[in-house]
């Protein structure tokens, strides 16, 4: 029986547009220069210019200086494989500053050197996130100051009293030294107090 040649046809090139730019998320191509060959809609908006001037310009002008996607990109070509990392920051001055993605390259087959770089930005709700668990460590240091406050202001105010009950019985020489505890005393209560500015919730 003979085989069957019939191929399927290659998709029109403004099929094969349409469907980068349903992609929501960036996509850009790059050649083995590291010049950008093509981008979708999604990357002209994440970098916020136009397909002709990615076009004009390398990669790596439009990235943060020493981001580890450029050494990812390398790998890939190296490798000719693909590669992902994740919360990855390409914010700059260009952008709006920050701006964390999860980052995927792969090798482009058809083309030696060419590789393909898929950026997906993190939630909403994962800069939510990372927001609240910097406000829960805020907190959880505010406490902390705040339970050492007490819990050493207390001993030593018992420490001081009993220091000077004893100073009104001592002699010349052991006055000295009941007063001796009471300043040391009043010295780590001052020291407490500054502690303290980090249980103050009030704003700076």
């Amino acid at each position: 029986m003979k085989a069957d040649t019939k191929r399927r046809p290659e998709p029109e090139p403004p099929f094969t547009r349409a469907i980068l730019d349903a992609v929501p998320h960036p996509v850009v191509t790059l050649s083995d220069t590291g010049q950008i060959v093509d981008a979708n809609v999604a990357a002209e908006a994440f970098f916020e210019v136009s397909l002709p001037v990615l076009r004009r310009r390398p990669f790596a002008e439009f990235v943060p200086f020493g981001t580890p996607l450029l050494g990812l990109i390398d790998q890939v070509r190296l490798r000719g494989a693909p590669v992902n990392e994740y919360r990855v920051d390409l914010g700059t001055p260009r952008n709006g500053g920050e701006r964390v993605v999860d980052i995927h390259v792969a090798p482009v087959s058809e083309r030696a050197g060419h590789v393909v770089v898929m950026l997906q930005e993190r939630t909403i709700a994962d800069k939510m996130d990372r927001q609240l668990t910097h406000r829960g460590a805020a907190r959880s240091v505010s406490a902390l100051a705040s339970m050492l406050a007490h819990e050493i202001k207390n001993p030593l105010s018992g420490i001081r009293g009993a220091a000077q009950l004893l100073e009104q019985s001592a002699g010349d020489e052991d006055r000295a030294l009941t007063r001796l505890i009471c300043d040391e005393a009043d010295r780590i209560v001052k020291l407490v107090d500054r502690m303290e500015v980090f249980s103050d919730e009030r704003p700076v």
